[in-house]
């Protein structure tokens, strides 16, 4: 999408209401925002677009065909996130619809296990994450795409919305209050959700803020959360130093001595993370936990 700097607010909303009618109805499609952003873009107008991209096309998309995966790549996912190997096939269904991106079939199967009194833990570790981790390490690779990455995003979201309310009375191995939230200019939330989903899972109290957020709002938030880590995620480069204003703004409010800060994101890395006077830094979802929870124990 790409409009000529001149154009005015009434042009710019003109362009959108064309799009939408024109592709939206009916139709299929993935919208990148600011993938190369050009000089003098208009950050607000990033923002306003993908404003309405949720608001009015959001379509809902069934899950495809996921290429057969043998079980040897699942045990693997399995070991690195400390679940037990499997010995029989009852997690099959729930990571078979993780692979796929099954958003609807995977809320039965989760009340499925559930009601026949297997452990929540159990069922987001063996039969979700280990099959989000092959989705990712295959987005790695090259050998998934985008829109599968979503569709499984999806098809996690859909089941924790049964497992939480279980997850929460469980008994838990963490302690301590996280906030986590995408800084000013972002929208990508994929990541975080999955970082969200791994605290939660492991006994962390998280309160996910959302995307798009001011300096202000984290600032707040801390204020009235009084959480042990602050979590913050960008995938923009051009969003990276709003981690540095929330940072530096904690501190102007006396803030910054009472919360560990961690960062997270593609452009990001653990020098970035040194540079700005963060606490640490995760490359990945699973090394977000171990990071919070060796920043607690301190």
């Amino acid at each position: 999408m790409l409009l000529e700097e001149s154009a005015t607010e009434e042009e710019f909303e003109g362009y959108l209401d064309h799009l939408f009618k024109v592709i939206a109805p009916g139709k299929r499609f993935i919208l990148g925002i600011a993938d190369t952003t050009p000089p003098n873009a208009v950050f607000d107008r990033l923002i306003r677009i993908g404003e309405r991209v949720e608001k009015e096309a959001r379509l809902p998309l069934e899950g495809g065909a996921a290429r057969p995966l043998g079980e040897k790549l699942i045990k693997k996912a399995e070991a690195r996130i400390g679940a037990p190997e499997l010995t029989d096939e009852v997690f099959k269904s729930v990571r078979g619809d993780v692979l796929s991106g099954n958003h609807t079939a995977i809320k039965n199967h989760v009340q499925d296990l559930l009601d026949r009194g297997l452990n929540a833990k159990d069922i987001l570790n063996r039969g979700m994450l280990s099959a989000m981790e092959v989705i990712g390490n295959k987005f790695k690779d090259g050998t998934v795409f985008i829109p599968e990455v979503l569709l499984s995003a999806r098809a996690m979201n859909e089941a924790l919305r049964v497992l939480e309310p279980f997850l929460a009375k469980e008994a838990k191995d963490a302690s301590g209050k996280i906030l986590i939230g995408t800084v000013r200019g972002d929208l990508h939330d994929i990541g975080k959700n999955m970082v969200v989903t791994m605290l939660r899972g492991v006994g962390f109290d998280v309160v996910d803020l959302g995307v798009n957020l001011p300096v202000d709002t984290f600032v707040a938030k801390v204020k009235e959360h009084k959480p042990d880590i602050l979590g913050m995620s960008a995938l923009l480069t051009t969003t990276m130093p709003e981690m540095k204003k929330v940072i530096s703004a904690l501190s102007t409010h006396g803030l910054r001595d009472k919360v560990k800060v961690i960062i997270g994101g593609a452009p990001v890395n653990d020098k970035f993370a040194k540079d700005i006077g963060a606490d640490g830094y995760g490359p990945d979802a699973g090394a977000s936990v171990e990071l919070a929870r060796s920043l607690i124990r301190k």
